[in-house]
C-alpha cells in the first residue's frame, strides 16, 4: 500500500483505518529517504496510536509502472510475526534478541532489512542459513540513502539504527525469483586480497589498475574516463556462481591506492567476471524473474526489490523495465507491484544460498 508523507499523523492515522480490528498487523514501512529525518517522529506517532510498526529507508520506491522519490510502501504482516535486530560488527553478529524457532509445517519466510553499510553482511547471511537452512524464505534490501551518507536508516519502535539488520519472520508462503541480465565480458579473475568490500588485488595485481586494462582493451572509448561512476556503472564485476546466475557486485568506487570498493562483501579468492548488459538485457531479465515464478493463482502480494543502479544505469527507461514486469504479472494476477529501489537485493529460493545480491531483479510474491 503506498502512502504519500503529507504528515507523521496523517500516515499513522491511514495505518490505523487500514489495520483489521480484529487482527492487528505488523506494518512494514519502507520510506523514501526524502523523509529520512521524519522517521523518528513518525515513530512516536505510531506508537502513540497503538500500532507495531519496523522499516528502512531507501533511495526511492516503486509503485506499479512508476518510481516515487516521496512516500512509502506500507506492507502488512502477519500480528504474531517476530521481529528480530542484530548488530553487524566488523568482528561478527549480535543479535539484540535470538531469531525465532520456525514452527513446525507450515511454510515460514523472512523479510529482511540490512543496512547497506555495515559490516560483517556475510556473516549475517551465513548465520541466517545455518540456522534455517532452506526451511526459510528469504527477500528483502539493503537500506540507506541515494547518496550513501552514513546514517541510520532501519527503524523498529525502539528508535532508529545504524550498522543492524533487521529479520522480520512471519509463517507466510512465498515465491522468490532472482535475475539480472548481465553478461561476462572478461576473466576470470581471481579475487587474491581483499578485506570486507574492499578488493586489494584481482590475479596478484592491484584491482583498480587490472579493471581498467580490461575495460579499455574491451572499449577504448573509456580510456580517459573516470572510474567511478562512468567505468562501473557499465562494466559491473561478477562473483562465479554455479548452477545460476552470477552474483553481482556494484564498485561504488576507488579507494585508497588502487582499491576497487564495492557494496557488498567479496570472499577472498573468489572467481570473479568482468560484466556488461544493456536496456534491452536487464529488462527481459526482470521479466524472465516474473516467468520464473510459474504463473500460482493465490497472490496476494507482489514486492519488488530492484537495484538503485540499475535506475541510474537505464535512466528513464527504468520506467520501461517497471511496465514489462506489469504486463508479465497481469497474466496471472490482478495485484500491483510494489517494492523499493534497493542498495542490495536479499533473496534466497530453491537450492539457492542466501545473499545480498548486487545490480539486480528480485520479486517476491506472497501467497494467501
Amino acid at each position: 500500500m503506498y502512502l504519500p508523507f503529507d504528515s507523521c499523523d496523517k500516515v499513522a492515522s491511514a495505518l490505523l483505518a487500514a489495520s483489521a480490528p480484529h487482527a492487528a498487523p505488523l506494518w512494514a514501512l519502507c520510506v523514501a529517504d526524502a523523509h529520512g529525518d521524519q522517521v523518528p517522529a513518525l515513530i512516536d506517532h505510531c506508537r502513540a496510536q497503538g500500532l507495531r510498526i519496523c522499516g528502512a529507508i531507501f533511495p526511492g520506491l516503486i509503485v506499479g509502472e512508476k518510481v516515487e522519490k516521496r512516500g512509502l510502501i506500507a506492507i502488512p504482516l502477519p500480528g504474531d510475526s517476530s521481529v528480530h535486530l542484530a548488530d553487524l560488527q566488523r568482528d561478527g553478529v549480535q543479535w539484540r534478541d535470538e531469531p525465532a524457532v520456525l514452527p513446525e509445517g507450515p511454510a515460514a519466510s523472512s523479510l529482511l532489512f540490512i543496512d547497506c553499510l555495515a559490516p560483517n553482511i556475510t556473516a549475517l547471511l551465513e548465520d541466517l542459513y545455518n540456522r534455517y537452512g532452506r526451511r526459510l524464505t528469504h527477500y528483502g534490501a539493503g537500506t540507506g540513502y541515494h547518496d550513501l551518507r552514513p546514517a541510520p536508516s532501519v527503524f523498529t519502535e525502539q528508535g532508529c539504527f545504524s550498522n543492524v539488520a533487521l529479520a522480520v519472520i512471519s509463517t507466510q508462503r512465498m515465491t522468490v525469483r532472482v535475475r539480472h541480465g548481465w553478461t561476462r565480458v572478461a576473466g576470470p579473475f581471481v579475487a587474491s586480497r581483499t578485506e570486507g568490500n574492499v578488493i586489494k588485488e584481482l590475479n596478484w595485481e592491484p584491482a583498480a589498475t587490472l579493471y581498467r586494462s580490461e575495460v579499455v582493451a574491451l572499449d577504448p572509448a573509456f580510456a580517459e574516463r573516470p572510474m567511478f561512476p562512468d567505468l562501473m556503472s557499465v562494466f559491473p564485476l561478477c562473483i562465479a556462481k554455479e548452477g545460476g546466475e552470477d552474483v553481482m557486485r556494484d564498485p561504488i568506487g576507488q579507494g585508497d591506492g588502487d582499491d576497487i570498493v564495492v557494496l557488498t562483501d567479496v570472499t577472498e579468492n573468489s572467481v570473479m567476471y568482468l560484466a556488461r548488459g544493456d536496456r534491452e538485457t536487464l529488462i527481459a531479465a526482470a521479466v524472465q524473474g516474473v516467468d520464473d515464478c510459474g504463473a500460482p493463482g493465490d497472490v496476494e502480494r507482489c514486492f519488488i526489490s530492484d537495484c538503485y543502479s540499475r535506475v541510474l544505469m537505464m535512466g528513464e527507461a527504468f520506467e520501461d523495465e517497471l511496465k514489462a514486469v506489469s504486463r508479465q504479472l497481469r497474466g496471472f494476477t490482478d495485484v500491483t507491484p510494489e517494492g523499493v529501489l534497493a542498495l542490495g537485493e536479499v533473496a534466497n529460493h530453491g537450492d539457492q544460498y542466501l545473499e545480498l545480491f548486487n545490480k539486480t531483479f528480485v520479486v517476491a510474491l506472497t501467497h494467501r
